[in-house]
């Protein structure tokens, strides 16, 4: 008897929690990268993750400091990733993705980023990442990959690491590809993760600047670019290089994470209140924490200045209108 009042009791416990949203977010700021990506795992995160960011101490490298951090994390709720292997980083972020039918561009190693597509083809939009010294294919093998191969995005384009401007002449000839073609780019401008200029001494914040885009929107007008991390902080400037140029859209990129919720939505609402809300895309530049992805949709769903329509818009409606999916490809997603 008791057993069976404790089912009934669970049961409807079940019944009263809401169902998830089903209606499809797109992200356009997926990663395919290694389980260790951030050291072995278990590694942990911390939300707002500038807010708890590690202090060094005076016989420690700011490396150790942040080995510290991502395995013993000092904030009361930390997102873990348990993944030991690579494979279980695709099932992980997959269960996510199925759960709150999420649709994602997906960037990363292509051999990687091929094999994340193979697996849920109805899930990833295959994106080619471009960083100089990193990423060895030039101009004339850009064919292979998006004509006769099946990427359909060019991005992460993340020379902001190696101290390469967008307007930089050595980039012309993908930029030139890819207006000819049709074919959107995402590219990085803004923060760089934690401990951007020890990672990667090549890094400049300067280069953030959307300014930098002038001229590579001046000599190919109908380029149309998607700013990962919406050149944050500088919203201002990106705001003005928006209302100039029209193809130009901007993804969130993690940043509703990495920042405090009330210093995000201060952003955000910039952008609203300037008239873009239909230019800014869903992006939570997932790694390999299943939770950030769902934490990332959540503090855009949370913001109480967005309409329910602008928060489509954001998580949908405007990524889809960005890469001109078909409207079969919408309707199969809402059927999804």
């Amino acid at each position: 008897m008791r057993l069976h009042l404790y089912a009934l009791i669970v049961s409807a416990a079940a019944a009263a929690q809401p169902a998830p949203d089903r209606r499809p977010v797109l992200d356009m700021h997926l990663h395919a990268l290694p389980a260790d990506e951030v050291g072995p795992p278990p590694v942990a995160m911390c939300v707002p993750m500038l807010a708890w960011a590690p202090e060094r101490a005076p016989d420690q490298s700011w490396l150790d400091a942040f080995g510290a951090f991502v395995t013993d994390p000092p904030c009361p709720a930390p997102f873990w990733s348990n993944a030991r292997t690579d494979r279980e980083v695709l099932e992980g972020t997959l269960e996510v993705m199925e759960r709150r039918n999420i649709i994602g561009v997906l960037s990363g190693p292509p051999r990687d980023v091929l094999w994340w597509h193979e697996a849920a083809p109805d899930r990833f939009i295959p994106s080619a990442q471009l960083q100089f010294g990193r990423d060895a294919y030039a101009p004339d093998s850009l064919r292979a990959l998006f004509v006769d191969g099946p990427f359909e995005v060019l991005g992460e384009v993340s020379n902001q690491y190696v101290g390469v401007a967008p307007n930089d002449p050595q980039m012309d000839p993908y930029w030139a590809f890819m207006a000819e073609h049709d074919l959107p780019v995402a590219i990085h401008l803004g923060e760089g993760p934690f401990l951007a200029t020890v990672l990667y001494p090549g890094y400049r914040p300067s280069l953030s600047s959307p300014y930098l885009l002038e001229d590579v929107l001046h000599r190919h007008p109908t380029l149309r670019i998607s700013v990962m991390h919406y050149g944050s902080p500088l919203v201002d400037e990106m705001i003005a290089m928006m209302g100039a140029y029209p193809q130009l859209y901007v993804d969130l990129g993690g940043i509703q994470w990495f920042y405090a919720r009330a210093y995000f939505y201060e952003q955000l609402r910039q952008f609203v209140d300037a008239g873009l809300a239909r230019r800014v895309m869903f992006g939570s530049d997932h790694v390999i924490w299943p939770g950030l992805l769902e934490e990332s949709i959540d503090i855009v769903e949370d913001a109480p200045f967005l309409s329910d329509e602008q928060k489509r818009d954001i998580l949908y409606h405007n990524a889809a209108r960005f890469l001109r999916l078909s409207d079969e490809t919408i309707a199969r997603h809402h059927a999804m």
